[in-house]
């Protein structure tokens, strides 16, 4: 007899084959009679089956201090692109990390592009906070997450004009993902910083920076999205 995590993942592509663009009448047929028999053969619930249909995908942060605002900005932007969700958690051994759910290969494809954009975000932010001189820290401190922020925010722009929205299957399954292995999980508002007086310049200047950032369809991945700097680092 099979175990559960194989039947899972049996009825999973059962019902993957059913939804695809090429399958036959006959396949379609198949494909759902087998799956139904096979959730009635091992009793499983309809929440089993679309919670192992999620992937997901890490990024560890290697701090003991939750994730500012702007990378939970970030993570958000990022994961929308790849439709996908995120998830902020505490690991004691790496401490906190966002956690990307999605289809497929779409997580590790956002968990890539978050990596590799906060890279840049880092290392544009650090240089733009040393530019800050006869200020306080935390004066430094507030203008270096305003420049985040604008940096985003560009990024954010353009992925708002052509991602498409997730799909409700998707989101569904996402959704009792999260009930399942997170029930407690609490929602996290993203605040926006109000820019005043001299501090209003670091928020344009992360825009600016940002605006290099060029979003594209990757070839043959017409539901996926690829991120790239046409800036320098």
């Amino acid at each position: 007899m099979m175990d559960k995590q194989r039947v899972l993942e049996k009825v999973a592509k059962c019902f993957a084959l059913a939804n695809s663009n090429g399958a036959s009448p006959n396949e379609v047929e198949t494909a759902l009679r087998q799956a139904r028999n096979l959730m009635k053969q091992y009793n499983l619930e309809a929440i089993e089956v679309a919670v192992h249909t999620v992937d997901e995908a890490s990024v560890a942060t290697h701090t003991r201090r939750a994730p500012q605002d702007w990378l939970h900005l970030l993570a958000q932007t990022c994961a929308r692109a790849f439709d996908c969700q995120h998830i902020a958690y505490y690991n004691p051994l790496q401490g906190w990390s966002f956690k990307f759910l999605g289809k497929g290969i779409s997580p590790e494809l956002t968990a890539h592009a978050y990596s590799a954009l906060l890279h840049q975000l880092v290392a544009a932010r650090r240089e733009h906070v040393a530019q800050q001189k006869r200020c306080q820290l935390k004066t430094k401190r507030r203008r270096g997450a305003l420049f985040a922020e604008g940096w985003i925010n560009a990024v954010s722009y353009k992925v708002a004009e052509f991602a498409g929205s997730m799909d409700s299957e998707t989101s569904k399954a996402i959704s009792a993902y999260l009930e399942h292995h997170h029930p407690t999980l609490k929602t996290f508002e993203i605040r926006s910083l109000e820019a005043k007086g001299h501090d209003t310049g670091s928020m344009t200047a992360g825009w600016n920076q940002g605006q290099h950032v060029r979003l594209h369809h990757g070839v043959g991945k017409t539901t996926h999205t690829a991120l790239s700097s046409g800036g320098g680092q």
